[in-house]
């Protein structure tokens, strides 16, 4: 342990492992306490910090072996975390060692991207402790010691480790939004938000899906929330939002169940799709939302 910091990132997964192999039930919270506090981003590799080095490489004619080393430094950060998934899989020890680690962190500074990492871990890895997980995180934003930029950053180092939790990130936003606190709420939907934009099609069709069914659900701060959500990802994506366009235009099947502020929400969504000038695909959308609307009124 007093060495960690030294050890070369490659190395550090033998390292992990070992030191979790070592743990025991009487001395597992000060170890992951100490563990979380020295193995911080100085061994992840930030894609900033990649993408200034490889330009900085490339003036000196030397991309290939900047784009080798960023290649192996994402797959050392990839093994270290499957190290800890693996560790934290089959001792329950470890696990609730290392949420109660982060939930006896008591100040905003002290909070660090690894922590949302591995709360999003545990949660996709060990089904007893979602409940505890939840608790936590509520908590934690409720007293604001965890807030956007973190959840931001979290998924821009780490969206490689994160995109093979998808389902657990977006089952964990799902249970936020049901909150009846606001602070909670918000952050479920930065989940939906962050997950559609930095994961791969699948999960932003997954993402759509859920935000639909929460606007179906008749559940006016679930309403307001998803539709806000998906009123951003237009702006922020319009070209993968057309792809899940179906989804969005099912909302018109229960327009009944929402208000007609809603409802304009909804059609300023569909709109934009529709009169995309991004995609030519947008048509289709035009004659099924327009067409229908006319042949009503």
């Amino acid at each position: 342990m007093s060495k960690l910091s030294s050890i070369r990132l490659e190395d550090l997964p033998v390292i992990i492992k070992f030191i979790l192999h070592s743990v025991t039930a009487m001395d597992a919270l000060e170890v992951i306490s100490e563990l979380r506090e020295k193995l911080d981003l100085q061994h992840c590799v930030l894609p900033s910090r990649l993408q200034a080095s490889q330009v900085k490489l490339k003036s000196k004619g030397r991309a290939s072996s900047s784009g080798n080393q960023e290649s192996s430094d994402q797959s050392c950060v990839i093994l270290l975390f499957d190290v800890i998934k693996s560790a934290i899989r089959y001792e329950k020890t470890i696990s609730e060692a290392w949420i109660k680690a982060i939930e006896n962190t008591a100040s905003v500074s002290e909070h660090k991207v690894f922590d949302l990492v591995m709360l999003f871990i545990i949660y996709s890895t060990n089904t007893q402790t979602k409940k505890y997980i939840e608790r936590v995180l509520r908590n934690k934003i409720r007293s604001g010691y965890i807030q956007e930029q973190l959840l931001q950053s979290t998924f821009s180092v780490h969206y490689l480790v994160l995109k093979d939790m998808c389902s657990s990130v977006l089952s964990l936003a799902q249970s936020l939004l049901h909150s009846l606190d606001q602070s909670i709420i918000s952050f479920g939907s930065l989940l939906y938000k962050y997950a559609f934009k930095f994961f791969d099609t699948y999960c932003q069709q997954e993402v759509v899906g859920a935000l639909v069914t929460h606007i179906c659900s008749g559940n006016e701060a679930e309403v307001d929330t998803a539709l806000d959500v998906l009123l951003e990802l237009v702006v922020l994506n319009p070209s993968a939002m057309m792809m899940n366009a179906v989804f969005v235009k099912g909302i018109l099947d229960y327009l009944d169940n929402i208000s007609p502020q809603q409802i304009r929400k909804v059609f300023y969504v569909l709109s934009t799709l529709a009169f995309s000038k991004q995609n030519e695909a947008s048509s289709h959308i035009q004659v099924q939302v327009i067409l229908p609307r006319q042949h009503s009124e």
